[in-house]
């Protein structure tokens, strides 16, 4: 009896063992989406830059673009490859007048109210641009919020009635010369916009409660400025792209949902044939969907469904999804938009969030919302006091930088397959020019989990770890044969070097 029971025991152990192994294998023959690359945008940060000293901005654009490698394998910092630089409406040079309270959500803008241009404005946000195409930055992106408040109906850079585009249909075409404008400013400096995005978010009131600069639009509206703005980029031979829509929500974007009548299902909208408002004709128009990760997150079935309805459609129309925007706004069972953590919990739903985007929905681009906040909440990488001093990093920032680091423009996502634990979450990809295997775990269980990886015999792998107590830190390097031991609450970055 006693030698059974004991057999019985042996036998759930074993049991045990065999599922709780992580067994993984990489098909490096079948990939998916090619990627284009990581990024973060620089809304609201154009004051405080301009208070730092140069020191304390060298700092800030190292931590963010930096692909320096210190002697000890380490990185200076995360090494974006898309930065999103705001066009302000010119909140701030109405001051109070423009009923946006927080100074630091205000903007200024290039076009005066006589119609002539002053490019000395937004000078910190210019210098950080600067700063960022010197360490190596790939790509540029302008975003629009509001129209310029001299183009606006109501004066303002928000809507006067909830809902309502504040551009006029007469202004359509000096908004247009007003965007061609900044971008020829600035490519005369040989910095070059790779996209314009000229409408942020349509879906939303952007009324005077909103607080911040917003134009509503529907899909009719856009669609005409994208039309109007594509023939301008023409006209002054640029070759600045245009991104669409900017979707608030990733349900927006796709078709099937009724939540905001004439400003949804965009993807069939904008680049079905023979829709009214169709503009996958127009030559500058980028064949992406550009939408925002914000609400769709939690719980995970809800996100894993979004995300692959919204790849089937995008390839439907032989389109790239890019998510264009995200921060933590709501309240989740595991999460708060409210209060600033430093830490490696805030670190880790993030990176959660990237995963699910880029193996479900096949992101082809994934950008943070500020590069830079003062705000006590959670939507910065790169913290600082509103006086410009006490600049911090974060652990998102790092986290972020397992993927935006090693995974570069032009790399393409692998197939990945196996047994493994719900708190462990892997993707593989593999650069376009170094052609190496490159894996990036999460392990959100507070203890240490190993993964063996099948299909690798030969090489060495080399892993860069974002933990409590790490950030980008690198690690010993060993067999690609041998079990990968991920520590507890960590995203980790591994290199395969043959």
């Amino acid at each position: 009896m006693r030698t059974g029971l004991l057999l019985l025991m042996y036998c759930i152990f074993l049991i045990s063992s065999a599922q709780s192994q992580n067994i993984l294998s990489i098909d490096e023959t079948k990939t998916y989406q090619s990627i284009r690359g990581f990024g973060a945008s620089d809304a609201w940060s154009n004051d405080l830059i301009q208070l730092w000293n140069d020191s304390t901005r060298n700092i800030a654009a190292d931590w963010l673009f930096s692909k320096e490698v210190r002697s000890d394998g380490s990185y200076r910092g995360i090494g974006l490859s898309i930065w999103r630089y705001n066009l302000g409406a010119g909140s701030s040079e109405q001051g109070d007048s423009s009923y946006i309270g927080d100074p630091y959500r205000r903007t200024e803008s290039f076009l005066n109210s006589d119609g002539t241009y002053n490019f000395n404005k937004q000078t910190g946000t210019q210098w950080f641009i600067r700063a960022a195409k010197h360490r190596g930055l790939e790509y540029l992106i302008m975003f629009v919020n509001s129209p310029p408040v001299s183009l606006t109906t109501n004066g303002k850079s928000f809507s006067g009635i909830s809902g309502k585009s504040n551009l006029a249909p007469d202004k359509v075409d000096p908004f247009a010369d007003y965007i061609v404008h900044s971008i020829t400013y600035f490519e005369k400096d040989n910095i070059h916009f790779d996209y314009i995005s000229p409408v942020n978010e349509p879906q939303w009131g952007w009324d005077r409660e909103s607080g911040q600069e917003g134009n509503p639009s529907t899909n009719s509206q856009t669609a005409n400025i994208a039309r109007k703005l594509n023939q301008k980029l023409v006209e002054n031979q640029l070759a600045t792209k245009i991104q669409i829509p900017e979707s608030g929500l990733l349900v927006f974007a796709n078709p099937g949902f009724k939540f905001k009548p004439g400003r949804q299902n965009e993807i069939n909208n904008y680049f079905k044939a023979g829709k009214k408002t169709y503009i996958g004709d127009q030559k500058q128009v980028a064949k992406q969907i550009c939408a925002h990760s914000y609400f769709t997150e939690w719980p995970l079935w809800i996100n894993r469904k979004v995300r692959k309805r919204t790849a089937r459609v995008c390839a439907r129309h032989d389109l790239e999804y890019w998510m264009s925007e995200y921060c933590i706004l709501r309240q989740t069972r595991d999460i708060t938009g409210n209060g600033r953590d430093l830490g490696i919990h805030t670190a880790l739903y993030v990176a959660r969030v990237i995963h699910h985007d880029l193996v479900y929905g096949n992101a082809s681009a994934w950008c943070w919302w500020l590069g830079i906040s003062t705000a006590d909440f959670k939507d910065g990488l790169v913290y600082a006091n509103r006086n410009g001093t006490g600049l911090a990093d974060s652990k998102t920032m790092w986290a972020f930088g397992n993927y935006s680091q090693f995974i570069k423009p032009g790399a393409v996502r692998l197939d990945v397959k196996g047994k493994i634990s719900k708190t462990i979450f892997v993707s593989a990809y593999r650069n376009k020019d170094s052609g190496g295997l490159i894996l990036v775990i999460i392990n959100v269980k507070d203890e240490k989990q190993t993964v063996v990886l099948e299909n690798l015999q030969d090489g060495t792998l080399t892993g860069w770890e974002t933990s409590q107590y790490k950030s980008l830190a690198r690690l010993p390097s060993l067999p690609a044969n041998e079990p990968l031991v991920l520590s507890p609450l960590s995203v980790t970055t591994f290199i395969l070097n043959k």
